[in-house]
């Protein structure tokens, strides 16, 4: 990585730029999810100085979660049998399992790290600590049972179809602007953050914005193959999935702005833990934001 070598006088595969993205898609795949890879050194450094493009996480658990709210729907009306709350515990367990817990954790050591006193040493000693105390529980029940809550409030259709995948792409927004207001700290997440500039953030508004709009096609598709009402690619839609995507974009920008800011007073720095603690805490601020302005628009 960051070496061109030649053959017969062209540039190296490794070398070119649209091999080192899919290098670092398939790396972030491969350690944010479920779905594990073969992947090299070589992917990891990718996957380090490409950290704007972890909306693809996003994206794919946004595809997912489309094809699960068509057939909650589709059981739902067909049957009769399903409810908001059903819908807000599938949605959060494929994004929790699908992730292995990962950013959970480093919202329960977050939560650990903040409730201490004293200078950023203090914070960060309680961060680092393996064990989960008063803190950690406690934030990540109320972030969790808020996130729970905003999830059973978006109004049941439509909504849910445009609200709850666009969501997974949004929080990855939040990570990379957490990421690109941070001061780098030690380790692999250090390099990310390190790694990750303003450029960086604007980079990963355009990939967000993209693939949001991406999930937003899909998501009506799924809506009108089981019979969502208002399921149509009209000029109210196209009002509708504007409104919600910038909505999204600013809720995590600004929260991802914030995280960075408590972390570099608290901690000193941002690392792993504070990044997967923004991914959970973005969640309920971004739902908010996004059914706010659907309930408002529509």
């Amino acid at each position: 990585h960051g070496r061109t070598r030649h053959v017969h006088g062209h540039r190296s595969r490794e070398a070119h730029p649209m091999n080192g993205a899919l290098s670092a898609m398939k790396g972030m795949i491969s350690f944010f999810t479920l779905w594990h890879m073969d992947i090299t050194q070589e992917d990891m450094d990718a996957m380090e100085t490409r950290f704007h493009m972890v909306s693809v996480v996003g994206l794919l658990f946004g595809i997912l979660l489309i094809v699960e709210l068509g057939l909650f729907y589709y059981m739902y009306d067909t049957v009769g049998y399903g409810s908001a709350m059903m819908v807000a515990v599938m949605a959060m367990l494929t994004v929790y399992v699908g992730s292995k817990f990962l950013h959970f954790d480093g919202l329960t050591d977050f939560g650990d790290g903040m409730i201490v006193s004293g200078p950023p040493e203090s914070h960060l000693r309680a961060l680092k600590d393996t064990l989960v105390g008063a803190g950690g529980i406690g934030v990540a029940l109320a972030v969790t049972l808020t996130s729970f809550a905003l999830y059973c409030s978006i109004p049941w259709g439509i909504a849910m179809f445009l609200i709850i995948p666009v969501v997974e792409v949004m929080v990855k927004n939040g990570q990379v602007f957490a990421a690109s207001w941070g001061i780098a700290g030690k380790g692999m997440a250090g390099r990310q953050v390190e790694r990750t500039t303003k450029a960086s953030a604007v980079k990963s508004v355009v990939l967000s914005l993209v693939f949001g709009l991406v999930l937003c096609v899909l998501a009506v598709a799924m809506a009108d193959l089981v019979g969502v009402r208002g399921a149509v690619f009209d000029t109210d839609m196209f009002v509708t999935i504007i409104s919600l995507l910038v909505a999204g974009l600013v809720a995590s920008a600004v929260v991802g702005v914030l995280m960075a800011r408590v972390a570099n007073r608290n901690f000193g720095m941002v690392n792993g833990d504070i990044l997967g603690a923004t991914n959970e805490i973005s969640r309920p601020v971004i739902v908010f934001a996004m059914s706010l302005v659907f309930v408002l628009v529509i």
